[in-house]
């Protein structure tokens, strides 16, 4: 080890991190443009409430959400969630990708629209189907999804040893964000290869955890903590986290850039499934990359989204749409604490 993330000067890897996470916006920017048409029918049509816009484009209501947080970003359009959900082009997007001025960029990107990143976006726009993971198979192939291919053990190793390497700067620098809260044994739900409970665990030699997760990734995850020497404090449970029951007993939950994968159904079936079987009183911990209440950013997550996305049921969440999901299933309060490279913790209780 060079550094030790903890140590201030370590060097920030969040630069990179949005490099690689931001991969497939430009072409869902693209899609917008060359597909759709979408800025100069704002000229024309809007404003108009999300919904109708989805209406008279054939979007699905996912996707669309992702196009108009990360057009947002960018300062295209105009978006107000507290108003139907209003949206507008903006005065920059409508100088630069309408036909209203000699300014028109439409042309220049539809120079590009033969990209396969643009016809994937297209399609999952219309049909709320993710396309596949790194675009590796064609649309709808069979296995090629994200979730589908993770059945493949050299696949789940590679994904395993991707959220490894993601959490080697993130995992104990979330930890030092969380070093106040009273955890004893914690779950990690689809903890893959068990980096965030290491992390959790350092600062509290008294306390235990146990990975949550499905087969093949559970014997990637015993061969790392293994090899790290964390086995006998950590203990990895073979499990189906939406079919098979969670172990009871633990005072704290942690998603560790999980509910991200899963589309709201299943957001809140995993929320309910915590709040089962959480004691009371207990916690649960959502780290991951969120969007703002406004869902028009930040431009980092915004562009994170799009590869979600892209490639799975899921998206980046905004924490007014979690913690709406969370109060539902019985979770009370809602505490952000920012996190580095662009995540955040959310922190619920369950009432005593």
């Amino acid at each position: 080890m060079l550094s030790d993330a903890r140590n201030p000067s370590a060097l920030d890897p969040t630069a990179l991190y949005r490099l690689r996470d931001g991969a497939y916006a430009a072409d869902l920017v693209l899609a917008a443009v060359s597909k759709f048409d979408l800025f100069d029918w704002l000229v024309h049509h809007g404003p108009v409430p999300a919904v109708e816009l989805c209406e008279a484009m054939g979007w699905a209501a996912r996707p669309a959400d992702v196009l108009l947080t990360l057009c947002a970003a960018h300062g295209l359009i105009e978006r107000f969630v507290e108003a139907d959900d209003l949206v507008a082009v903006s005065e920059f997007g409508r100088w630069h990708l309408s036909g209203d001025t000699s300014f028109d960029l439409r042309p220049y990107y539809g120079s590009l629209a033969e990209r396969p990143g643009v016809a994937e976006f297209a399609s999952v726009l219309r049909t709320d189907r993710p396309a596949a993971w790194a675009s590796a198979a064609p649309n709808g192939a069979p296995g090629s999804d994200w979730s589908g291919r993770l059945s493949d053990p050299h696949f789940a190793a590679g994904i395993t040893a991707a959220m490894d390497a993601r959490g080697a700067f993130l995992a104990p620098t979330a930890a030092q964000v969380l070093r106040d809260l009273p955890i004893r044994r914690l779950l990690d739900i689809g903890g893959s290869s068990g980096i965030y409970a290491m992390a959790l665990l350092e600062d509290r030699p008294d306390a235990a955890a146990t990975v949550l997760e499905r087969s093949p990734v559970d014997d990637a995850a015993r061969t790392l903590l293994s090899s790290r020497g964390a086995g006998e404090r950590i203990e990895v449970v073979t499990a189906d986290m939406f079919a098979d029951p969670w172990p009871h007993g633990c005072d704290t939950h942690l998603f560790s850039q999980v509910l991200h994968d899963w589309d709201a159904e299943r957001v809140e079936q995993l929320l309910a499934a915590s709040h089962k079987a959480l004691a009371p009183g207990g916690l649960l911990i959502d780290l991951d990359a969120h969007v703002d209440g406004r869902r028009t950013g930040p431009l980092p997550v915004a562009e994170y989204s799009a590869l979600l996305m892209h490639s799975t049921p899921g998206k980046c969440w905004s924490v007014d749409e979690l913690a709406g999901i969370a109060a539902r299933v019985g979770f009370v309060g809602v505490e952000v604490r920012p996190c580095a490279g662009d995540r955040s913790a959310l922190v619920f209780t369950k009432a005593p």
